[in-house]
């Protein structure tokens, strides 16, 4: 089983004051888009932090790391529970959106600091890591990066946004931050303190998935309310917290698939997303249906193995070279989810989230989560999870 090692306790300049200059960016990325040839419809990264302790800056394990450019990936501990992870060659950072998730079994949790291209060339995402009781912490955790371009508006699939209004009304997310298939404009409602509905137009196909992410330089959780389509599209209800579980206005990034993974990137395999809709269940009860998207269209169940413990199982075998997970807590304010670790046999894969309440106690939780494959693994006669080792 791939158990991640949680250790130790982590601040630095956020990257959020680079990405609010969005004149810079554009004058960047228009400088970019003449020159490199890296960029496509889609750029994706995710990378695992297996080293939070380590001083400087130290290079991902690749069995969990993935950058569609081929460029390298580095991730630097600037300070106690603030990193920044840096993708070589990956964009411009415009069109784009970034996912964490905690990564092991403690209930600590992790937010976006921002992100930018300040070269025009290398994404750089920052990081910050809290513990339960709301301090900067060290800690491993899991990252999607992607950006978008261009999509087929006839099968929608990904939009995306980062929320960076939270105190106001009705408003319309940084355009430079968002991204939809339909060509439509993602909007935001603010219906109260720390209660925010997003508003994906054309997106107008029952099912699919979402993920949430706190943003900004504190302590704080954001997770997925509900979400329901219609004839105007996609609307997501979001809540966000403070560290003791107070509604409070925050910023946040979400991303929404339907079809396909939220990081599906050219070349890669797919993978898999579920709502685990049933937070009590100790038997393995079916996840596949709208609320989901399944590997190869296979069977996916999830349980519940402990107090606030889960395991997600899909009928999938390790053929890839790289993997993540990212999970968000649903319908319960002030809870948290994250990923312990994910393992492959012959012929499943199981993926374990932990889940807690906003004093870190473990709470049963019901939650969305996505397993994003990369770059299949070809080699004959592989046995359980040696291609994703190599």
């Amino acid at each position: 089983m791939f158990v991640p090692r949680q250790e130790g306790i982590p601040v630095c300049e956020t990257l959020r004051n680079i990405q609010g200059r969005t004149g810079l960016l554009a004058a960047v990325a228009a400088v970019a888009l003449l020159a490199a040839t890296q960029l496509h419809a889609q750029a994706i990264g995710f990378v695992f932090n297996n080293n939070p302790t380590t001083p400087g800056t130290t290079t991902s394990d690749p069995a969990y790391s993935y950058n569609s450019s081929g460029g390298a990936i580095s991730i630097t501990r600037n300070a106690r529970g603030n990193y920044s992870v840096t993708f070589a060659g990956l964009g411009n950072a415009l069109n784009s959106n970034v996912q964490l998730t905690a990564l092991g079994r403690g209930p600590d949790y992790c937010i976006s600091g921002g992100w930018a291209s300040p070269n025009g060339s290398d994404v750089q995402a920052d990081v910050f890591c809290y513990n339960k009781a709301g301090s900067l912490a060290d800690h491993s955790f899991n990252m999607l990066y992607q950006a978008r371009e261009s999509g087929d508006a006839t099968t929608p699939t990904v939009a995306f946004l980062w929320a960076d209004q939270p105190t106001a009304s009705s408003y319309t997310p940084d355009l430079s931050y968002q991204y939809n298939p339909t060509g439509g404009t993602n909007t935001i409602t603010r219906n109260g303190t720390g209660s925010y509905t997003a508003n994906l137009p054309g997106l107008t196909k029952r099912g699919g998935t979402v993920l949430v992410t706190a943003y900004g330089t504190t302590a704080a959780h954001c997770q997925v309310m509900n979400w329901i389509s219609g004839s105007s599209g996609t609307n997501v209800d979001v809540t966000c917290t403070d560290a003791t579980g107070a509604a409070a206005d925050e910023e946040f990034s979400l991303v929404y698939s339907i079809n396909e993974t939220a990081g599906y990137g050219p070349g890669s395999a797919n993978g898999g997303a579920i709502w685990a809709s049933n937070e009590t269940k100790t038997a393995p009860y079916n996840v596949s249906g709208k609320y989901s998207i399944a590997i190869d269209g296979e069977e996916m169940t999830a349980q519940r193995i402990a107090k606030g413990r889960y395991a997600w199982t899909m009928t999938v075998e390790p053929t890839w070279t790289s993997s993540t997970v990212l999970v968000t807590a649903y319908n319960a304010p002030g809870n948290y989810c994250s990923v312990d670790g994910w393992n492959s046999n012959s012929t499943t894969t199981t993926v374990y989230v932990n889940c807690f309440d906003a004093a870190g106690m473990p709470a049963n939780t019901r939650f969305t989560a996505t397993f994003q494959l990369a770059g299949v693994c070809t080699t004959a006669g592989s046995t359980a999870g040696s291609c994703a080792a190599k």
